[in-house]
């Protein structure tokens, strides 16, 4: 019987960037991708249970390759949106996400949602800790809860047979949270581990999104760490009233029965509540710069992108940023198609960045560099990026790339439900086909019109390391 605190890994669109270990001039660098929600999150498992089924073994259960169902949605009374995909496979997974993140935590509160990913696996004011790890445990199941700077989902995941053993946990976790004073103590210990753990090119992003938008998306995705240990649950409680609410979730499942999965809806303890006002928000230019005694330099350059509002522009960024490269797609090879990896040359590793939300995005690339190196290759993707222009050959091999992503990412149900969560959230249930086809009309001058912005586009910067030779933001 195992409880286990996974931290960290990052959220949002299949059209964006989060983090693929690439390789150059021996330099690993973490670059992301995503589709609505592959993105630019941070993804974080709080709890993952593994076990094996003690009680007698059932009969076991043929499952023929039956096609998978088309998504379906319905909107419950109360304001909960259900929408699945029935893959009819053995493994099933549930999720009831809700449309907040750290962008919604208030001024001097920062890294509430941190909180709620780590007592996910607490006691909660149905099940103690230990009857949550034990039933998880028994089913062989997956408890898991993700968030990022627009989202919080828990998911849970296991076999057809064994999925509704678990749903009341998934509910609970989810519901029904206590935060107890006792055990937030004695747990605090995951925060600051999750602190200790997290990357330099992790740590460039929230940065950078520091920098670019100053309030709301720029609340980190890790707890802050003077506030370690600061917040109550009384904070923590008022967190989850003022965001939690059934008129901003979303019931999502892959692998389950749409009308099983509306039932289960209908049975959750969620109230409406009052839309919380949002801020919108705005990319704006500025530069941050943390020296430390690491050999290396990581940077990240970027100017407004695309926000998930617009899906044409969302798709012909994730195209121009194929064109300039996002690594190396294959073990050990040169990144022969991309622009970026041509200019640098082996002095570094490097991938472009597409980071998009709801209201707003970053375009521009992330570097790492060893210290004697970092300002050639910074300076050198800069012109890539103020440069950049795509031909014919190179838009083709773009979609194919970007349609590739897309459609291996839905082979992953876990991604799948967390894209469709998102979607859900958004309202915005878009097909494959859909984004397919809409790929294929984006044409060469559509791109190069976007690109040409970003030759006199005001630069945000964010770097980190040995800096004596990485160049200033107005250097670029």
């Amino acid at each position: 019987m195992k409880l286990i605190n996974f931290a960290t890994r990052s959220r949002l669109e299949y059209l964006s960037a989060i983090f693929l270990v690439k390789q150059s001039a021996g330099v690993g660098i973490p670059i992301q991708e995503m589709a609505s929600k592959f993105l630019s999150t941070q993804t974080v498992k709080a709890t993952r249970g593994f076990a094996v089924q003690t009680a007698a073994k059932p009969a076991a259960t043929e499952f023929s390759p039956v096609p998978r169902e088309p998504v379906k949605t319905t909107t419950l009374s109360n304001g909960i949106v259900v929408a699945s995909i029935e893959t009819n496979a053995p493994l099933s997974r549930v999720g009831i996400a809700f449309k907040a993140g750290t962008r919604n935590e208030p001024a001097g509160k920062e890294g509430l949602v941190h909180l709620l990913r780590m007592t996910s696996s607490l006691s909660n004011k149905q099940s103690t800790q230990f009857s949550l790890t034990r039933i998880i445990n028994q089913a062989g199941a997956a408890l898991t809860c993700t968030s990022g700077r627009e989202h919080v989902l828990y998911s849970v995941d296991a076999t057809r047979q064994h999925i509704d053993a678990v749903l009341s946990k998934l509910a609970d976790a989810a519901t029904q949270q206590a935060f107890k004073p006792w055990e937030l103590a004695d747990n605090m210990h995951k925060i600051k581990l999750d602190l200790a753990a997290v990357e330099p090119q992790t740590q460039v992003i929230e940065l950078l999104h520091k920098v670019a938008f100053r309030t709301g998306l720029a609340n980190s995705l890790f707890c802050p760490p003077h506030l370690v240990g600061k917040h109550t649950p009384d904070s923590l409680q008022s967190f989850v009233a003022a965001n939690l609410r059934s008129d901003n979730a979303a019931v999502v499942g892959v692998g389950i029965s749409h009308d099983r999965l509306v039932a289960y809806a209908q049975s959750l303890a969620l109230n409406p509540g009052k839309p919380v006002s949002v801020i919108p928000s705005k990319v704006n230019a500025g530069e941050v710069r943390v020296d430390t005694n690491s050999p290396l330099a990581y940077v990240a350059v970027a100017t407004a992108g695309a926000s998930l509002a617009d899906t044409k522009s969302m798709i012909t960024f994730a195209l121009l940023q194929r064109t300039l490269g996002t690594g190396i797609p294959v073990k050990y090879g040169s990144g022969a198609g991309s622009k970026l990896n041509q200019a640098l040359l082996g002095s570094g590793a490097v991938s472009a960045l597409n980071l998009n939300y709801s209201d707003a995005g970053l375009f521009g690339f992330i570097a790492a560099a060893p210290a004697a190196d970092a300002g050639k290759v910074v300076s050198a993707a800069a012109k890539v990026l103020r440069t950049a222009s795509v031909n014919d050959s190179q838009l083709s091999r773009a979609k194919a790339q970007l349609k590739a992503d897309l459609l291996m990412t839905q082979e992953n149900t876990g991604a799948l439900l967390e894209e469709l969560s998102l979607q859900t959230l958004l309202n915005r249930a878009s097909t494959s086909a859909d984004l397919l086809s809409t790929i294929d009309k984006v044409s060469a001058a559509e791109i190069n019109a976007v690109a040409s912005k970003l030759a006199s586009a005001k630069l945000v910067v964010a770097a980190m390391g040995s800096l004596s030779n990485v160049p200033f933001v107005d250097e670029l």
